[in-house]
C-alpha cells in the first residue's frame, strides 16, 4: 500500500493516533516530543491567536522538534487538540479528582475540540487540516461518573476532557457531531490523501 523512500515519523506518543495509522495500513516510526504546551498555549494567548491557531501552533510546534532529531527527508506527522469550552481550555487532568471536577463542568453542555494536525517534510511544512468536531455530554448522574472513573482510572490522566471516545467514555455522549477521527486526535482521510499526493501511498 505504501511507496515509501523517506521514513514516516509520527510526532507523538499517543496510543489513540498510532492506532489510527497503523490501522489505516501506514508503518510508522515513532518520534514523541516534549514541548511546553502550557507556555506556547500562554504565548499564543497573548498574540490574540484563536485556539484553533493556537492548536496549529502546537502541532507545528511538535513536528519543528522530531525535525530536529532526523533527516531532512523525513516525513513529520504531528497533531495537537484543545478543547474549548465556550472559550474556556480544558488541559489534561493531572489527578483522578481533576479529572471528577472537568466532568461535571462538561456534563450537560456542548463543547468543541480543535483538532490541528500537519505534515512536515524535515523541517518544511507542506500540509495541515484543522478540524473542530461538537461534543455534547449527556446529563449523565453521579453514580454513572464515579463508577466511570474508576472503570478507567489513570488512563484518563492523558485525556484532553477527561474521556476517550474509543472506550465506555463514549456513553457520557449524547450527540457527536463532526469527524470521529478528529475526536480519537487525527483526522485520517484528509492525511490520507495528503500522503497520496506526496507519492507515499499509491494512488
Amino acid at each position: 500500500m505504501t511507496t515509501l523512500s523517506t521514513s514516516l515519523i509520527l510526532a507523538s506518543g499517543s496510543l489513540a493516533r498510532r492506532v489510527l495509522l497503523e490501522e489505516s495500513g501506514l508503518t510508522l516510526h515513532l518520534r514523541p516530543v516534549d514541548v511546553d504546551e502550557e507556555d506556547l498555549r500562554a504565548t499564543c494567548e497573548a498574540e490574540g491567536k484563536s485556539l484553533g491557531q493556537t492548536a496549529m501552533t502546537l502541532a507545528e510546534a511538535k513536528a519543528l522538534k522530531a525535525a530536529e532529531a532526523g533527516a531532512e527527508t523525513d516525513l513529520i506527522i504531528a497533531a495537537d487538540q484543545i478543547l474549548d469550552l465556550d472559550g474556556t481550555v480544558f488541559a489534561k487532568p493531572k489527578t483522578l479528582e481533576e479529572a471528577k471536577h472537568h466532568l461535571r463542568t462538561l456534563r450537560g453542555r456542548t463543547h468543541r475540540l480543535q483538532t490541528a494536525v500537519v505534515l512536515y517534510q524535515g523541517n518544511q511544512k507542506i500540509w495541515e487540516n484543522l478540524a473542530v468536531p461538537e461534543l455534547t455530554m449527556r446529563e449523565f448522574s453521579d453514580a454513572f461518573l464515579e463508577t466511570y472513573l474508576k472503570r478507567e482510572g489513570e488512563a484518563l490522566l492523558g485525556c484532553v476532557g477527561a474521556y476517550r471516545l474509543e472506550g465506555p467514555g463514549v456513553q457520557l455522549f449524547s450527540r457527536i457531531i463532526g469527524d470521529h477521527d478528529a475526536v480519537l486526535g487525527l483526522q485520517r482521510l484528509p492525511l490520507l490523501q495528503a500522503l497520496r499526493r506526496q507519492n507515499v501511498l499509491l494512488t
